[in-house]
């Protein structure tokens, strides 16, 4: 089988992009599937990671349309270019279609805005599949009703990364198109061999530095975990500024922590290959964004044998089992998350078993063969 993925953005920073990798490589891997892929833009780091991994990668020029609304003036720039794009994509499909191999028996468009790949699809008559893998409206990014419209009248399948994102979809979309499959990953990359020993209470938060994430919860838990509980606790943040983002998010990040007197205690680590050395000396890891589509992060940090305390919304809340692999507190709510940290200071035994108890779980739940399997018998119900 052939299938053409096409890429919502050329970057790796977000889980979308490193999550199509896994996709196509195990594919390709397990079921003998031939991935190609098609990116916007050339010499990204995706173009260059597919090269490395042999996947024929080609170049298109087309939008995206990850429009987030910062109430400012600009915001209309940005409504005329999400209504504009699909408009746009359909004259670069039309160019594609003239360019790109004819062989392809299959069509996947990662992520909910790219339009090409169904365009594509539709001039050549074979299926196209939809993976969308976030919310809209809910992390401040505008995603009106008709655009649901557009997925379900070019789609043949519509898979959902969660139960939350799927009952998101269904009210605008017949159900028989839509398949809920939870992200999957590979245990090896994530396992911890021993934590090692280190001073005070460690906390790691991984993702993209933006409001949506809640970054900024993360800091005022910690100024209560530190002056109010009298721990002494550090918070990391992996992850690096989106382009999207109107502003230096994370100077906003760093002067938060300076007027609570924490910037010793605040560091920023940006995109870093060394996770697993730094869940290595870490004993509780964050999810604190307000509505996660899936929360990838807590899975991968259920694999390193930590316990996770995440915000009770969207995907978070299907991974996590509060009490058992981890910790549930409402979203933005920075007390909360602060009490909870707190308790898992105080029952370091309780702690280390949320860990193995979350481990186990990834491993049955969160694993790729899991996904891919799943991904496969929704291939096989179009081909």
């Amino acid at each position: 089988m052939n299938i053409l993925f096409v890429a919502h953005s050329g970057e790796i920073s977000g889980g979308a992009n490193r999550s199509l990798l896994a996709l196509m490589a195990g594919l390709r891997e397990r079921y003998g599937v031939q991935p190609s892929v098609l990116i916007p833009g050339k010499n990204t780091p995706l173009e260059q990671r597919c090269k490395v991994l042999g996947i024929p990668v080609y170049v298109g020029n087309y939008h995206t349309c990850c429009t987030v609304f910062h109430h400012m003036p600009k915001d209309i720039l940005r409504a005329a270019k999400l209504l504009l794009a699909p408009t746009l994509d359909r004259r670069e499909a039309r160019r594609l279609n003239k360019t790109l191999p004819a062989d392809f028996d299959l069509y996947y468009t990662n992520e909910r805005m790219a339009c090409v790949g169904a365009y594509l699809a539709r001039f050549r008559k074979k299926p196209h599949v939809w993976h969308a893998r976030s919310f809209g409206r809910e992390n401040r990014t505008w995603f009106p009703p008709f655009w649901y419209a557009r997925m379900n009248r070019y789609a043949d399948r519509i898979i959902l990364v969660s139960e939350a994102l799927y009952r998101d979809f269904a009210r605008y979309i017949p159900r028989e198109k839509l398949r809920a499959v939870h992200n999957g990953l590979e245990p090896e990359r994530y396992e911890q061999s021993e934590h090692r020993p280190h001073e005070g209470f460690r906390l790691l938060l991984v993702g993209r530095l933006t409001p949506a994430k809640g970054q900024e919860d993360a800091v005022r838990a910690l100024h209560l975990l530190v002056n109010q509980y009298g721990v002494d606790a550090y918070l990391s943040f992996a992850g690096s500024v989106p382009s999207y983002e109107s502003q230096r998010y994370d100077e906003k990040l760093k002067k938060l922590a300076e007027r609570f007197h924490l910037e010793n205690r605040v560091s920023f680590l940006g995109e870093t290959d060394a996770l697993n050395a730094v869940r290595g000396e870490t004993d509780a890891e964050l999810v604190c964004s307000w509505q996660e589509p899936f929360g990838r992060a807590a899975v991968e940090a259920m694999m390193a044998e930590l316990p996770v305390v995440g915000s009770h919304a969207g995907g978070t809340a299907e991974i996590i089992l509060d009490g058992t692999t981890g910790l549930l507190y409402p979203p933005r709510d920075a007390a909360a998350l602060a009490e909870r940290l707190h308790w898992l200071w105080e029952h370091p035994g309780e702690a280390a078993q949320m860990g193995r108890a979350g481990k186990e779980r990834a491993l049955t739940c969160f694993s790729a063969d899991t996904m891919l399997a799943r991904v496969m018998e929704v291939l096989h119900e179009l081909c």
